[in-house]
């Protein structure tokens, strides 16, 4: 089965139009194939992709979180092919360009890639600039870019399985070729896309300085190497021999400091991936065979959002229902005197301000349910210590009566204070 993934994201094209367009080029080939249509949440056009994946069953449609950049795009695309050979492409590429690629595939070639094609004098400084670029790359220990275009290629289905298990290379993996066991095949055409964009028709630009410079450089070190020999009757002097090798050192790491700054432009923003390795991607909506399979996040909150109440009957509710909770439990604990001798004490709704939350009322109320407890605890030992003192009197009295008949009764000692001054000594 062939899986042809296409990135949305221009606006210049009517989706229904487009999509019947790529479905005529892979009918001609006679071979079983889907369509996966890749966009942000935030694209203009997502509603016609919507009905055209709605009609067909051999149409898939993932629509990712706005903010999720065209890598983590394509990478989740992959994940939901059929394991097959996939054809990654744009909504503006060229169809006959595509198509042409499919019968490279057909014809043998397991994977096929696109470069754009410059005219003679262009392309002699731009393939310098690619090879200044291989040297740098091969002296950081990576592999071979094929410098071409990395939104439009062809790949078989275990170059896939490759991708999906290294998120972090994915776009590393279509820019080399990664799977070198197998043929590859190189398509230069001078329009891939119909409606190129001012990045994508300077694509090679980055090349052709680097080309432009590197033939400067070669020119210098020619100079040094022959020419200034040859005008000294063929004698190295010192200073040029260790000029010499300056040049050839300060080129060795111009090519490997370009070469870097080449590679990560052309890696872009890569997929975001978790502390465990695996790739965090936003799915917002999936529609699989003209069936929705991930709803749209934003329609669901808004189904599942409830109306909201008052914030004076949430009030008056949770009183009430505390309020209950609170007689049941005291009147479990106290008896039916003490139940009615105690009474909690709670604010009623109307003193209650609105702004007042629901658990200040409980911690309110569970207050007055502890000071309640508290009386009920202070009560029960009172009431135990004034029948000891009963208890205590009746016995002191009974004593008192014995001791009187067998004892006289002593006068009682006057505790009042005399009202008298003392008396003082006249002379």
């Amino acid at each position: 089965m062939i899986s042809l993934v296409v990135t949305a994201d221009t606006k210049n094209y009517n989706p229904a139009e487009r999509d019947q367009a790529f479905e005529n080029m892979l009918i001609q080939f006679k071979q079983p194939f889907e369509i996966i249509y890749v966009a942000n949440s935030d694209y203009g056009n997502l509603q016609a992709l919507r009905d055209i994946v709605k009609d067909k069953n051999n149409r898939q449609l993932i629509v990712t979180a706005p903010s999720t950049n065209i890598n983590t795009q394509i990478y989740n695309a992959f994940d939901y092919t059929n394991n097959g050979d996939v054809l990654l492409a744009t909504m503006d590429t060229n169809v006959e360009l595509v198509g042409e690629m499919l019968k490279r595939h057909i014809d043998g070639a397991d994977l096929v890639f696109v470069k754009k094609q410059e005219n003679w004098f262009k392309s002699m400084f731009v393939a310098l600039g690619q090879v200044t670029y291989q040297m740098g790359l091969k002296l950081l220990g990576r592999g071979r870019d094929m410098c071409c275009e990395p939104r439009v290629v062809l790949l078989n289905n275990r170059s896939i399985n490759t991708i999906i298990l290294n998120p972090t290379l994915s776009k590393a993996l279509r820019l080399v070729n990664p799977d070198p066991e197998r043929s590859a095949r190189v398509v230069s055409r001078k329009a891939i896309f119909d409606n190129p964009t001012t990045e994508q028709k300077n694509s090679n630009n980055t090349f052709l300085a680097l080309g432009v410079v590197s033939t400067f450089y070669l020119i210098a070190l020619l100079v040094m190497a022959i020419v200034f020999p040859l005008s000294n009757s063929g004698v190295y002097t010192y200073w040029i021999f260790i000029a010499l090798i300056i040049w050839v050192l300060l080129g060795i790491i111009g090519s490997v400091v370009s070469a870097k700054f080449v590679y990560d432009a052309r890696l872009g923003i890569p997929v975001a991936v978790n502390l465990a390795g695996e790739p965090v991607i936003n799915i917002v909506e999936q529609f699989y065979n003209g069936k929705q399979i991930v709803e749209n996040i934003e329609d669901k909150n808004e189904k599942a959002t409830e109306p909201k109440q008052p914030k004076e009957n949430k009030i008056k509710k949770a009183t009430k229902s505390v309020k209950e909770n609170i007689k049941q439990e005291v009147s479990t604990k106290l008896s039916p005197n003490e139940e009615a001798s105690i009474t909690p004490t709670t604010p009623s709704p109307a003193e209650i301000p609105i702004e007042t939350s629901v658990e200040e009322t409980k911690g309110n109320v569970e207050e007055t349910k502890e000071n309640a407890t508290e009386q009920q605890n202070v009560d029960k030992p009172t009431t135990k210590t004034t029948k000891a003192q009963k208890t205590t009197s009746t016995k002191s009295t009974k004593a008192k009566k014995s001791t009187t008949k067998s004892s006289t009764k002593k006068p009682a000692i006057s505790k009042i204070k005399g009202t008298k001054s003392a008396k003082t000594k006249k002379n």
